[in-house]
């Protein structure tokens, strides 16, 4: 019983044992008899064929398989050729285009041997849409085939259709090759057979080898690197000697298969395959096709190399390029596989698959980059996948202007100069950034260039769809209309970097504008190799519009739009190296007007100006006046107001502090000028500082050395942020101020504070505009040594003369009915500089009748005032109409007015404060006497102007109301 029942149990055991005995069995028939040695991929052989897909339609050229631009894009085992509807190859992409299923513009090569069990007479079917072809035999091995060898003709754009031949085959191993080619639409492939002991079938697995079968074959491929050479005109050029894949038999000889095609200065040597290129050889480009010969046949392969003869090498081309050949025109071309998606350290990671030399940047069309099969996906007429860079030097003949545009898609970035030279190239860097994955866009720049060589690289990668790259470039102003960059000035040479300007300064280091007005700087001083180009504003972007460079000069310019405030200027020179930025190379100051009466020259030598002369030391000057007087000044310029409360708003103190340029440390300051009160009275000053600072006015703030005794304000020692004040009663007018502050350690803070109860004048900052520059004993830019006025019968003329000039744009003469409200009555242009004495006049055509005053405003370039003194002129025209005033002064509220005219006439009557603000207006009707009553009732005391306006001219009388 226990033995029956372990047969029993054994049964399911045993049937598999048996099924996998015969499943193997079977798979050992499956591989044909005799299926040995390596298939053309050199892999051991196994049942099937060799199956290489390609890109594109093969268009029934046999040779488009062994074109060496022409790489297979998918590699693998067919068992049978057996594809009979449009699914059947399964997902070809992306050797292929359509869809994965139904692919289209690919072509496939089938290698390997067909076993023939029985000899006899054997038909072959070859169905296809489109073009096939099968070879047997000897002709199967040729490279590439014949189409006229071929048993089965099945070739064109076809729908589906079957051709048939009938052959006698010895038993054995037959060499087998098929080609076939899809277009679109469409795609069948189906191989069947019939013979001895066989019905009509699919050629099934087990008949078929991927190896071929024993027999000498014919050269296999042949490779040269890189794989072309360029040479200028007039010059000779040779390739390397070729690496070949024999075909297992010695190479007997080299042919140029094209020869016929090819100018004669292109020759092989028949031994070596070494190809040359005669000085006789005209400008273009060549594909050479190379054919070459063992004892099993003669092979050709397209494209093996190509030449391109291009114009005359630009100027200073020489040198290898970066391969190590020869310098030619046109730029060093390296293809690499895949999208460098913008990164440009990709290029030094991954190895060229193609090297080549471009004679332009010129590829508008999806079939313009050649044949790129080596490295791209795609197509032969639109690959993909790819990027490419490229390298070398560009030639100009003149400085000038230039607009370069890069129109790319995907994305393209173009390096000139010293940037180009760089390993991994900085992006920040690049000329034009056409970075991205995008449909085809143009990015342009325009840059001053010196003429010579200027380094180049680019760098171009294509995802998917389209592809297109083109540089062109322009300057009108040198004769040149927009057009591809030619290849004639392209060197592939790299150029040795060439060295930056060094240093930059703009003497004053500030430019100084009274804001409303505009000024300019003068010229920078430049160290550099070679002669600068071109300068910028290099942080242009932070500042405001009506700041300008001249970029020919280096010149700056402030127009009146700038607001007041102070700019820090870093100037970009470029030179034949490229750019250096020089970071706040010039200050730019657009200062509040001075206050009325600020005259004369500030310590600095410079007109004066709002604000108060600064002077900056080393060392901290611990309490001691005298420290100034012993110790050099490291640095000076204008501050508009003492309000340094943070640690950076110092600026850069470099020279006159230790520390760093935002928290400067052991320096001392000395400020001087004068501070303008509008109305008497008393002031309260506050001086806030961290460490000791003292403040001086009036005569106190002129003595060389002053006296800590005599300080108005005494904040001394070392000491956290702390504010003293001080009141004293100050006449209207300008006084003079010294500020004395010194730093130590830690933090560093300075501010001037004042506030007036009489004048209305709350705690405040002290402003800019109550500041002047210059001390009271400064000399005057300008020196005036005559000022008159003379009242004539056609007006008022004025006279005046100067021993001496410095800076003066233009005198403007002004006149005044009460002598404290003025108006300008016309201008006269200044001499500008000159040490010679000047005479000026100026005549009033149209002055102010009755007694007037007059005074002349002097205007610096950078438009600081200076005035003279006041004189008085009486003036009647027979015209004028008279105006009486009464009671004057006037403590009631009514005032009477009475005017008198030669000829009745319209009138307005105006009564003006002495600020020239309108108090009241009233228009009169015509009449040659007339009597008004004014309310003046509400007017505040003080002194008023009554003005009569009408076609006899403008009449003028002092009102006092008390």
């Amino acid at each position: 019983m226990k033995k029956i029942l372990a047969s029993a149990a054994c049964v399911p055991f045993c049937c598999w044992l048996v099924v996998l005995l015969w499943l193997s069995s079977m798979g050992a028939q499956a591989q044909p008899t005799a299926c040995s040695g390596s298939d053309p991929g050199g892999q051991p052989a196994a049942s099937g064929l060799y199956a290489e897909y390609f890109s594109g339609y093969f268009e029934d050229a046999p040779g488009f398989f062994s074109d060496n631009s022409q790489p297979a894009g998918l590699i693998r085992t067919e068992a049978s050729v057996n594809f009979a509807t449009t699914a059947s190859f399964g997902d070809l992409r992306p050797v292929s285009a359509g869809t994965a299923l139904d692919p289209d513009r690919f072509s496939l090569r089938l290698r390997g041997s067909l076993h023939v069990a029985t000899a006899g007479s054997y038909t072959f079917y070859l169905t296809a849409d489109d073009g096939a072809y099968l070879w047997l035999d000897g002709a199967a091995l040729a490279l590439p085939p014949s189409v006229g060898t071929a048993l089965i003709d099945n070739g064109g754009r076809h729908s589906s259709q079957t051709r048939s031949a009938t052959i006698t085959l010895s038993a054995g191993r037959h060499n087998v090759l098929i080609l076939y080619g899809e277009d679109c639409c469409d795609n069948v492939l189906v191989w069947e057979y019939e013979g001895p002991d066989l019905a009509r079938q699919v050629v099934p697995a087990t008949a078929l080898c991927t190896a071929l079968a024993p027999a000498p074959l014919p050269p296999q491929a042949i490779t040269y690197e890189p794989a072309s050479g360029a040479l200028p005109t007039g010059s000779t050029r040779s390739s390397g000697v070729p690496t070949v894949q024999d075909g297992g038999m010695a190479v007997t000889g080299f042919a140029l298969a094209n020869a016929a095609s090819l100018p004669a200065g292109i020759s092989i040597n028949p031994a070596s395959g070494v190809l040359t290129a005669a000085a006789s050889v005209p400008q273009g480009t060549y594909d050479l096709e190379v054919a070459l010969s063992n004892a099993a046949g003669t092979s050709s392969f397209r494209n093996a190399f190509r030449f391109l003869v291009t114009a005359p090498l630009p100027g200073g081309c020489g040198g290898p390029d970066p391969g190590g050949h020869p310098a030619s025109a046109g730029l060093y071309a390296e293809y690499f596989s895949g999208f460098f998606n913008d990164d440009p350290a990709f290029f030094s990671s991954t190895s060229a698959g193609l090297i080549r030399t471009d004679g332009q940047v010129n590829f508008p069309a999806d079939d313009s980059f050649g044949a790129l099969q080596t490295v791209a996906g795609g197509s032969a007429q639109n690959p993909d996948l790819f990027s490419l860079r490229l390298r070398g030097s560009l030639y100009l003949a003149a400085t000038g202007s230039y607009t370069f545009y890069l129109t790319a898609d995907d994305a393209a970035f173009l390096w000139l100069d010293n940037a180009a030279l760089e390993t991994v190239p900085v992006r920040a860097d690049a000329t034009i950034d056409n970075g991205g994955s995008h449909p085809a866009r143009t990015v342009a720049v325009t840059l001053v260039l010196g003429a010579g060589l200027h380094n180049v690289q680019l760098l171009y990668g294509e995802q998917t769809l389209g592809n297109s790259l083109v540089l062109e470039y322009e300057s009108p102003a040198l004769g040149i209309a927009r057009q591809v960059v030619p290849g004639s000035l392209f060197c592939t040479a790299v150029q040795p970097a060439k060295a930056l300007p060094t240093a930059l300064s703009y003497s004053p280091g500030t430019l100084r504008v009274v804001v409303g007005s505009s000024g300019a700087s003068g010229m920078p001083t430049v160290t550099s190799a070679s002669p600068v180009v071109e300068y910028e504003l290099a942080n242009a972007a932070t500042l405001p519009a009506g700041i300008t460079i001249n970029p020919n000069t280096g010149r700056v310019s402030v127009d009146a739009t700038v607001p007041e405030a102070s700019y820090e200027l870093s100037i970009a020179a470029r030179n034949a190296g490229g750019d250096s930025v020089f970071v706040n190379s010039l200050t730019a100051q657009v200062i509040a007007r001075a206050p009325a009466g600020c005259g004369g020259l500030d310590a600095g030598g410079q007109p004066a100006s709002s604000g108060l002369f600064a002077e900056f030391f080393p060392g901290y000057f611990n309490d001691d006046p005298a420290f100034f007087a012993t110790t050099a000044v490291a640095q000076a310029r204008n501050v508009q107001v003492l309000d340094f409360e943070s640690a950076a708003s110092w600026g850069n103190l470099t020279g006159a502090a230790s520390g760093t340029p935002d928290n400067p440390d052991t320096f001392s300051a000395r400020f001087r000028g004068r501070i303008f009160i509008s109305t008497a009275g008393e002031y309260t000053f506050y001086l806030t500082a961290d460490d000791g600072a003292f403040l001086w006015l009036d005569n106190a703030a002129l003595v060389p050395t002053p006296t800590l005794a005599s300080a108005l304000i005494r904040n001394g020692g070392q000491h956290p942020a702390t504010t003293e004040s001080a009141t004293i009663t100050l006449a209207a007018g300008l006084h003079d101020i010294l500020v004395l502050y010194g730093e130590n350690v830690a933090l560093n803070s300075l501010r001037l504070e004042y506030a007036s109860l009489a004048a209305g004048i709350p705690r405040q900052l002290t402003p800019a505009a109550d500041f002047c520059s210059a001390a009271s004993n400064a000399p005057l830019p300008v020196t005036l040594t005559r000022f008159g006025i003379v009242s004539r019968s056609e007006g008022v003329l004025a006279s005046w003369e100067t021993a001496q000039e410095l800076n003066s744009a233009r005198f403007v003469v002004e006149r005044s009915a009460n002598g404290q409200v003025f108006e300008a009555a016309g201008q006269v242009a200044a001499a500008g500089t000159t040490a010679r004495s000047q005479h000026y006049t100026f005549l009033d055509t149209a002055p102010l009748a009755g007694l007037s005053y007059y005074r002349l405003r002097q205007l610096d370039l950078d438009g600081s005032a200076h005035y003279s003194s006041v004189v008085t002129t009486q003036w009647t025209s027979a015209k004028a109409a008279r105006l009486s005033l009464f009671p004057n002064p006037v403590t009631t509220g009514q005032l009477t007015v009475r005017v008198e005219q030669a000829t009745a006439a319209a009138a307005t009557l105006e009564v003006l404060d002495l600020s020239g603000r309108l108090v009241l207006r009233q228009v009169l009707a015509g009449s040659t006497h007339q009597e008004q009553i004014l309310d003046v009732g509400t007017m505040p005391t003080g002194i008023y102007l009554v003005r009569l306006l009408s076609p006899n001219g403008v009449t003028t009388q002092r009102l006092v109301r008390e």
